[in-house]
């Protein structure tokens, strides 16, 4: 019988070996899978390093890009390329030549970057000796700013405290602005807020500065038991819970597999999940310039957008396993009964304020390569 899901999930995993052939040929990649993975001060790799590990401590030199995901990464050497991290705590205290996209509980930015950062976490701190050439992009709890942005700073955050430089604008969303004394902004200071930014003496904006009151109906986090975003966050909810039945049901083996792919090997999930979600998109590109590689880059794309929406269903079959067990049920609960309690679960966290995008990437990325190592794993 035609498995349509295991020929999506194939489709996918061609078009990405696809890529990465292309890419062999001229600038190899090197894919590593440890426990704890430390990267001496002499030691080059002359190509991209795609990792997974526990902790991660980079000393050496990366010539290519490095893509990342790990309970810690420490990068101390010098990345030539781009760093793409999916860690619980992230510290950059070395050279990257290229932009910085972090997705972390704590990212800490001690080092020099030529060019953007993007941050997702709860705290972003800029320390004194940081210099980011161009832009920064913060979406997170708390951002504080005490070293130097090129650039414009951008994005929404809890709490804004700079005592640095901006080169250009700042246009944020925040409850809270602070300028401390030694604060220097060279362009404009434009941002949303219930209460007006806290100016300290000696603190200056070279540009206009504007203030827009943030009103009660056009706050930015929601939070479930007000009713805000209540009806549609239930549709998504109820639809994503029908999907996961009829699924779970269809492919009972395969929604097995993923759930215990996420329980056995959660660390290699999430940074096979982190990978595949990156390169996708670049080998989906790389057949759509080709005239044969169109129809399967149109298949490829659709079943990518799938694999993103089902994501979360292995991890919730997970989260609601634990919990059932954790109440003293005895018998090894249902994959179904497990995974509605844990879309539930799930969808609380996810409006936790701040936490929200943390906690979004990590459940997306692990249940992608949960689904991925799973078809993987069972047998044809």
């Amino acid at each position: 019988m035609f498995n349509l899901k295991r020929f999506e999930i194939s489709v996918v995993i061609f078009a990405t070996i696809f890529v990465f052939l292309i890419l062999e040929s001229s600038y190899g990649t090197e894919f590593k899978a440890v426990d704890n993975f430390f990267f001496p001060d002499t030691a080059i790799i002359h190509d991209d390093l795609f990792i997974a590990g526990g902790n991660i401590k980079l000393d050496g030199i990366v010539e290519g890009d490095l893509i990342s995901a790990s309970g810690s990464l420490v990068q101390n050497g010098l990345i030539l390329g781009s760093l793409n991290s999916a860690a619980q705590d992230l510290d950059i205290l070395g050279e990257v030549k290229g932009s910085v996209r972090g997705f972390a509980q704590n990212i800490n930015v001690n080092g020099r970057l030529e060019r953007n950062l993007i941050a997702f976490g709860y705290s972003v701190d800029i320390k004194p000796d940081a210099e980011i050439q161009k832009d920064l992009t913060a979406f997170c709890g708390k951002l504080s700013l005490h070293g130097q942005v090129g650039g414009n700073l951008k994005g929404s955050m809890g709490e804004l405290i700079i005592s640095g430089v901006v080169s250009k604008d700042v246009v944020v969303e925040a409850e809270k602005v602070i300028l401390m004394p030694t604060a220097k902004i060279l362009g404009n200071l434009k941002y949303k807020s219930e209460k007006e930014a806290k100016v300290e003496p000696g603190a200056s904006v070279s540009g206009e500065t504007v203030w827009t009151k943030l009103k009660e109906k056009e706050k930015k986090h929601k939070n479930i038991f007000t009713g805000k975003y209540l009806v549609p966050e239930i549709l998504f909810l109820l639809a994503l819970m029908v999907t996961g039945v009829v699924l779970t049901l269809i492919f009972k083996k395969s929604a097995y597999q993923a759930k215990r792919a996420v329980e056995k090997f959660f660390l290699k999930s999430l940074g096979l999940g982190f990978v595949f979600l990156i390169c996708i998109p670049i080998a989906i590109i790389v057949l759509f310039i080709t005239i044969l590689g169109i129809p399967i880059a149109i298949i490829a794309l659709f079943a990518y957008a799938v694999l993103i929406y089902i994501a979360k269903i292995p991890v919730a079959t997970f989260v609601g396993e634990k919990i059932i067990k954790g109440l003293g049920k005895r018998e090894e609960p249902s994959l179904i009964c497990s995974m509605l309690l844990g879309l539930v679960i799930i969808t609380l966290f996810l409006n936790i304020p701040y936490l929200e995008w943390p906690i979004y990437f990590v459940v997306l990325f692990t249940g992608f390569g949960a689904i991925i190592s799973s078809q993987r794993r069972t047998p044809s």
